[in-house]
């Protein structure tokens, strides 16, 4: 090679190796900002949630009859006029549905306690992926938010599948992923799913991981369990193909949560955390 190729060799790299550098740095500075756009988002709405609950709070208060007996026994006869729920649960409930009349496409709330899982869920059936890159205020948001499959109809549907990113932060569903291991879901058997109506406990049944290839129409109309046999055959491939045990084993016509995120060992992958929910 002679010492012009040589030159217009080392010029050429150094053009390219300039680009990609320039083009690595936008990509970074994209995504903190939207990092930053989405957990400004998320404070938003939980100081929303903070307010409702307070105001929720005084609301109650005011409605505890006086006299006729001690502030306990006043309590208590308010409590059973609710059907048997806590203040804090009617708080949580009365939350829930203010924050609805902020954003109607709220419908309910999912939590895990001691974990970053702690969100309003969305759904918008006209346009199911939205919330796959919209925050609760609507702007595009990098997060999206926690937003339940379009299919699904709450008190209808025997499996609510809701969808989270896994964000390299940790934040949304990225928390899933430590449901691999045995000895995080014996700490964090519970999931809570909230809608407008009723406070719901799940307890995790299985926890597998597959290709997103997998997911055609014969696994999702499985997935969706709407006949006794399509949620027979869920169940025993979620059972068989669960990292673990759990002991677990829903039957027809329990009420069914599965919460799916990606996964990155598998390419294209995904996570799914399938619970049965709790009945007292």
């Amino acid at each position: 090679m002679s010492r012009r190729s040589r030159k217009h060799l080392w010029t050429a790299i150094a053009v390219i190796s300039g680009a990609a550098a320039l083009w690595f740095g936008v990509s970074l500075v994209r995504t903190l900002w939207g990092y930053r756009q989405g957990d400004e988002d998320l404070k938003q709405v939980y100081a929303l949630m903070e307010s409702i609950s307070q105001d929720s709070d005084v609301d109650f208060e005011e409605n505890i009859p006086d006299g006729g007996g001690s502030d306990v026994q006043a309590a208590d006869a308010v409590q059973e006029e609710a059907g048997g729920l806590s203040k804090a649960d009617q708080a949580r409930l009365a939350s829930y549905n203010a924050l609805k009349e902020l954003n109607g496409n709220v419908i309910g709330w999912v939590r895990i306690e001691d974990t970053v899982v702690n969100y309003p869920v969305m759904q918008t059936p006209d346009d199911p992926n939205y919330y796959l890159h919209h925050g609760f205020d609507g702007a595009y948001s990098s997060y999206g938010m926690i937003y339940m499959d379009a299919g699904c109809v709450l008190g209808e549907s025997l499996n609510y599948v809701l969808y989270g990113h896994h964000m390299r932060n940790g934040s949304m569903f990225a928390e899933l992923d430590n449901f691999r291991n045995e000895e995080y879901y014996k700490e964090h058997k519970v999931i809570h799913f909230d809608t407008l109506d009723e406070l719901g406990e799940y307890e995790v049944a299985a926890v597998i991981r597959m290709p997103a290839s997998r997911l055609g129409r014969d696994f999702i109309t499985m997935m969706a369990a709407e006949t006794e046999e399509s949620y027979g055959a869920f169940v025993d491939y979620v059972k068989e193909n669960s990292f673990f045990d759990t002991g677990i084993v829903p039957q027809w016509p329990e009420q069914l949560l599965t919460l799916t995120t990606c996964e990155y060992t598998l390419t294209d992958g995904r996570l799914m955390v399938i619970a049965r929910k709790i009945e007292e």
